[in-house]
């Protein structure tokens, strides 16, 4: 979302005010502990990561007094009435709450993904165009050619996420397919009104179709579109999320896919460019924009989409059994036919081999171990089918481009235990 908005007086007088505020907080140095509004939403596992990394990074630099007033889903984000504070990390999705906050004359460092053209706040967020290319080659790799977008018309602060998929499409060639309301909708559809149309969309679309929804709670929608509708998820329409939300994305049938945001370091930066702002320095140059870390694979999109049986076995037992150490030739035991007929089969559908798909999933378990546990690197190794730790750091490194000790401490921001 785009907006223009000329520099008034008062514009530069507040800017002016902030500079001041920052010298006089770092010359005179603080005595009690500076209070930071958090205006970010915490209804979602995506909101909650980012408190959580302003969090530790107010634990390990602190401390701070953190104000926060939890809010409804779709209720604006706001300054505690009455707040008097030192600085403000918030999701900036309108220019009026970037004039609002502005009035404070305080530091303001922006989480929000919008793009808002007049506003100068220091901006730290995911990476749309690489998130949205991510969940693009996660379905392209399971063999769709026909991958559809489900965002939120009403909501014109996430067309940026829209825009991101279309330059993803356009870029391999592909016509891009998204959610657009039927016309006479109202603006604001209710949930029953808004699950027809979406049921509507996903009857039109070509099938089997991978659909990327803008978040988990969307993508629940989706799938219960689909039952409703008789579509079988994921084998017709395979469903991932922007998002990881292991509550909701658990707790529905199928359990949905997700791209892995590092919303905790986004707050975790976040607070540091605060930080360096009330010391009276400069926040680094240029908006901060961090790399999705992988995608937690479940039920929503853990599909072959082609019309080779012994393909898709293949591809099932590879899943279920790549941690045991399996190789080639267990899977032409499992799955009668010629090794020949086996690598060409995988070469055309998925553009590489056998083997390495089977490397491929060691490698996914491993990133989700890594993420998600504490359990020691060589262990981990093991548990993903690798006989030396020394054999899956070098592989690791090539799909990741680091080590898994540099990933977890990326991703978890603590150091690996090793």
């Amino acid at each position: 979302m785009k907006s223009e908005r000329s520099t008034s007086p008062d514009r530069e007088t507040r800017k002016a005010a902030k500079k001041v505020f920052s010298k006089i907080s770092s010359e005179a140095g603080r005595i009690s502990p500076p209070r930071v509004a958090v205006l970010v939403a915490a209804w979602n596992q995506y909101g909650r990561g980012i408190i959580e990394g302003i969090w530790q990074y107010a634990q390990q630099h602190g401390p701070w007094i953190l104000d926060m007033q939890p809010g409804e889903p779709d209720e604006r984000t706001k300054v505690p009435e009455g707040w008097r504070g030192d600085g403000i990390i918030a999701a900036v999705h309108t220019l009026d709450l970037a004039d609002k906050l502005e009035e404070y004359g305080v530091p303001v460092v922006n989480v929000s993904g919008t793009l808002l053209e007049g506003t100068d706040f220091p901006r730290v967020a995911s990476n749309s165009d690489t998130t949205m290319r991510m969940a693009v080659e996660h379905l392209r790799e399971r063999g769709f050619q026909h991958i559809a977008f489900c965002g939120e018309p009403q909501r014109a602060f996430i067309d940026f996420w829209t825009d991101a998929f279309i330059r993803a499409r356009e870029q391999d060639g592909e016509t891009p397919l998204f959610y657009t309301q039927a016309e006479g909708l109202p603006q604001q559809p209710d949930t029953d009104t808004r699950r027809r149309d979406r049921q509507r969309w996903l009857e039109e679309l070509p099938k089997p179709v991978g659909v990327i929804g803008w978040d988990t709670k969307i993508c629940r929608h989706l799938v219960n579109a689909c039952a409703l509708a008789g579509i079988e998820v994921p084998e017709e329409v395979a469903v991932l999320s922007l998002e990881t939300d292991d509550l909701l994305g658990k707790t529905i049938h199928p359990p949905l896919s997700g791209v892995d945001i590092p919303v905790e370091r986004i707050g975790f930066e976040a607070a540091a460019q605060l930080d360096l702002m009330l010391q009276g320095k400069c926040p680094k140059p240029g908006d901060i924009l961090l790399d999705p870390l992988g995608v937690t694979t479940r039920q929503s999109s853990d599909v072959l989409a082609c019309d080779h049986p012994q393909l898709r076995q293949a591809m099932r037992f590879i899943r279920e059994h790549a941690r045991e150490g399996i190789d080639v030739r267990d899977i032409l035991a499992e799955v009668p036919m010629a090794r020949r007929t086996l690598e060409r089969q995988f070469q055309v559908m998925l553009g590489r081999s056998p083997a390495e798909e089977i490397r491929r999933t060691k490698i996914e378990h491993v990133r989700q171990l890594l993420g998600t546990t504490d359990i020691p690197i060589p262990e981990i190794a093991e548990l993903c089918g690798f006989n030396y730790v020394e054999h899956m750091i070098p592989v690791f490194k090539k799909y990741h481009g680091c080590t898994p000790s540099r990933y977890r401490r990326d991703s978890r921001m603590r150091v690996a235990r090793e």
